[in-house]
């Protein structure tokens, strides 16, 4: 279960923000972009990211199916936005991005690995997690946090995680794109 949640209605446009992403120009994900991308840290690669990828294999997914787009703010959108978010939930931030999932793709059951996670750590960060759903509910978006599954969620509301690490997934069974705004922080 989520711990806390709150409707961000008045205090963000994610609408004006939903404006400012090109879609598919973000960041773009799958299993092998992502194990790419770790191969300067060994350690990340062998003690994480293989066990999200086996998990995944041992589930038979069809890794085709497996791919998302990121965006970042003051890269893809107005980095104001990193900053009032910040403000709401009292946190500095320290990974903020929204994820787009595209119809017929999904992210299945994973934690997000940080590579800057023990860095944050051994400076006495106590990181929170939470999630937006910044986009109209729209058929077919579905997003879990561990035993939670949030579907049909209205605009605005945002969720803090229990852990930064928690397990989650999503999938866009709908007929447009999914996206949701993501703020990993310290807490001041």
């Amino acid at each position: 279960m989520s711990k806390r949640k709150f409707s961000t209605h008045t205090l963000i446009d994610w609408d004006a923000v939903l404006k400012q992403i090109v879609p598919k120009t973000g960041d773009f994900n799958t299993p092998v972009t992502v194990m790419d991308r770790v191969t300067d840290n060994p350690d990340l690669k062998t003690t994480y990211y293989n066990g999200i990828m086996d998990t995944w294999k041992k589930a038979n997914y069809d890794f085709a199916n497996i791919q998302w787009y990121d965006y970042y703010p003051g890269e893809h959108f107005d980095i104001s936005v990193q900053e009032k978010f910040a403000e709401l939930v009292n946190a500095e931030p320290r990974r903020v991005f929204v994820s787009e999932v595209w119809p017929g793709h999904c992210v299945p059951y994973h934690w997000d690995v940080e590579d800057k996670e023990e860095e944050w750590l051994a400076n006495g960060d106590k990181l929170v997690r939470w999630v937006c759903f910044m986009d109209k509910a729209k058929f077919g978006h579905v997003f879990i946090l561990e035993d939670e599954c949030f579907y049909n969620i209205e605009q605005h509301m945002t969720y803090e995680w229990n852990s930064y690490r928690d397990y989650h997934a999503g999938t866009n069974a709908g007929n447009e794109p999914y996206y949701l705004f993501h703020f990993l922080g310290a807490e001041k």
